[in-house]
C-alpha cells in the first residue's frame, strides 16, 4: 500500500552585502515550498498451500482411451496431507497428477500479486544420486476446486529451475528449501486483487534413461505484492 505525505518545507538563506562603502545594508531572502514524502509499506500476505487438495487426487500414466483412475503412492497420506507421490513411474512414460496443489492466497495489497512457482534444484534420484533438470521432467496445468478435466495428454508448462539464492531443503519434508531473490522470474500467476485461490495439477515426464530409484524434486512457491 503506497502513502503520500505533504508538508511544508521553510529555508531561509540570509546574505549580508554592502550597497555603498558608506551606507552597510543587510539583506534577507526567505524561501518557502513543499516537499512530497513517499514510502512503499510491505503488504501482508497470507499463503496455504495444501497439496492433494481434492479426494480423487492422484497420478494418471497417460493411455490412449479411457483414462485410468488415479492412484498415489504412500507419502500422499490423504487429502490435504502427504506430499505429492507420483508413486511407481516407468521410464519414457508420462504421468499426471490430479489435485496436487491449491494455492489460497489474501492481502492487503489493493494493487494484487505476483506467485513464483520454481524448482529449488533439479530432479534427483535419491537412491545414486542421478539428476535431470526439472524444465525437462515437471510440468504444471491450471486445475479447478473439484471438477478437474485434465488428462495425461493435457498440455503442462514446464516448472523452472531457481537462479536465485537456495537454503535449506533436503529429501525430507520437515526441511523445505526457502529461495532468496535479488530478481524475479516470470510469474506463473498473477492477480490485479487482494485475494485469490489457484489451483495445479502436475505431469511428470519421466526420461528414457531414468534409472531405478526414488526421485524428488522441491516446488518453492512465493507470493510477492506488487
Amino acid at each position: 500500500m503506497k502513502r503520500y505525505l505533504l508538508g511544508w518545507m521553510s529555508a531561509i538563506f540570509a546574505a549580508t552585502a554592502l550597497a555603498t562603502v558608506l551606507s552597510p545594508a543587510v539583506a534577507a531572502v526567505r524561501a518557502t515550498g513543499t516537499v512530497t514524502v513517499a514510502w512503499h509499506q510491505p503488504p501482508v500476505i497470507n499463503l496455504t498451500l495444501t497439496p492433494n487438495y481434492y479426494s480423487g487426487f492422484g497420478s494418471i500414466l497417460a493411455t490412449f482411451g479411457t483414462q485410468p483412475s488415479p492412484t498415489h503412492g504412500p507419502g500422499a497420506t490423504g487429502v490435504g496431507t502427504g506430499t505429492v507421490d507420483f508413486g511407481t513411474a516407468i521410464a519414457g512414460d508420462t504421468y499426471l497428477y490430479k489435485y496436487a496443489a491449491h494455492l489460497h492466497i489474501t492481502t492487503n495489497d489493493p494493487s494484487g500479486f505476483y506467485i513464483y512457482g520454481e524448482a529449488a534444484a533439479a530432479v534427483v534420484n535419491n537412491t545414486d544420486g542421478t539428476t535431470y533438470p526439472v524444465s525437462q521432467a515437471l510440468y504444471y496445468l491450471n486445475s479447478s476446486a473439484t471438477s478437474d478435466t485434465n488428462t495425461g495428454f493435457s498440455p503442462g508448462l514446464p516448472f523452472a529451475q531457481t537462479s536465485g539464492s537456495v537454503s535449506g531443503g533436503s529429501d525430507s519434508i520437515s526441511n523445505p528449501p526457502t529461495i532468496t531473490y535479488s530478481s524475479y522470474p516470470s510469474p506463473i500467476a498473477l492477480s490485479s486483487t487482494g485475494n485469490g485461490d489457484y489451483y495445479y495439477d502436475y505431469q511428470f515426464k519421466v526420461p528414457d534413461t531414468a534409472t531405478n530409484g526414488n526421485y524428488y524434486v522441491w516446488i518453492v512457491y512465493t507470493v510477492v505484492g506488487k
